[in-house]
């Protein structure tokens, strides 16, 4: 998976950029990952991994692109810190002002503090569950509606408040596909930088195979047989926990 380096990760290195450094950009969706030169301008460092570091800034000739082609960056180093990346400069942007009194926050090695009232604001992690939904040896494999990303999928959502991950899973296996489920098993954890989630993914049986998409997340779903089901969307590799749980499945790692 996309976290799994030998490279040391640091989160607000305390740095100075430099030549083989990155300089991270994102407004709306997309986002533009440039080679730092003496032209950028660095606002925050935003991770150092290995011996190269990420700083949000702006660099001349910066080509844009949504987030998916942070997948396709040609190191494993380099694609995990552009995530990281991501998470943290979504955060520092969207969290600008105290939410108390108002006053223009002030980042102070991993936190971001209010000069004023002493407020302080760390990263926000949003757990999500990914489910691989099992049924008399078949698998459920989805794709997504009017997202960027196109390839395979599974049953996923946000966990709610005063929900567990587990409750999270039945109620995502009904919400998107009508089915109930039991037999909840845990499978592996990941964080995942372009959604700043938290993904705890899960095997789960289904009680039956009628599927019936009800709330418009879901463009398609089938139940797919081991040898059926698609190879992994990023030519690295099983970079997301959703990729390496359908190659678990393929793999008759999984069953029920």
């Amino acid at each position: 998976m996309i976290q799994n380096v030998t490279a040391p990760l640091t989160l607000f290195p305390e740095v100075s950029p430099t030549t083989g450094d990155y300089v991270f950009q994102c407004k709306g969706s997309s986002v533009a990952l440039t080679p730092w030169n003496r032209a950028a301008t660095t606002v925050h460092p935003l991770v150092r991994i290995g011996e190269c570091s990420i700083f949000l800034g702006a660099a001349p000739n910066a080509t844009w692109g949504n987030t998916q082609l942070l997948r396709r960056l040609p190191t494993a180093e380099l694609r995990f810190g552009a995530f990281c990346a991501n998470h943290l400069a979504r955060w520092l942007l969207n969290h600008r002002w105290c939410g108390r009194c108002g006053t223009l926050l002030q980042r102070r090695k991993a936190a971001l503090t209010c000069p004023a009232c002493n407020h302080e604001v760390y990263p926000t992690l949003s757990p999500a569950v990914i489910v691989g939904i099992v049924h008399q040896g078949k698998l459920l494999v989805t794709r997504y509606a009017d997202r960027p990303y196109t390839g395979p999928a599974l049953v996923a959502g946000y966990c709610e408040v005063g929900e567990t991950a587990e409750a999270t899973c039945i109620r995502e296996a009904y919400e998107e596909t009508g089915l109930h489920i039991t037999n909840i098993r845990y499978f592996a954890s990941q964080p995942w930088g372009l959604s700043g989630a938290l993904l705890l993914g899960y095997f789960a049986e289904a009680t039956h195979a009628d599927i019936h998409l009800q709330d418009g997340e879901l463009s398609e779903a089938m139940w797919l047989s081991p040898d059926a089901v698609p190879p992994p969307p990023d030519a690295c590799g099983t970079l997301s926990l959703t990729a390496t749980m359908i190659q678990a499945f393929a793999k008759g790692q999984v069953t029920f």
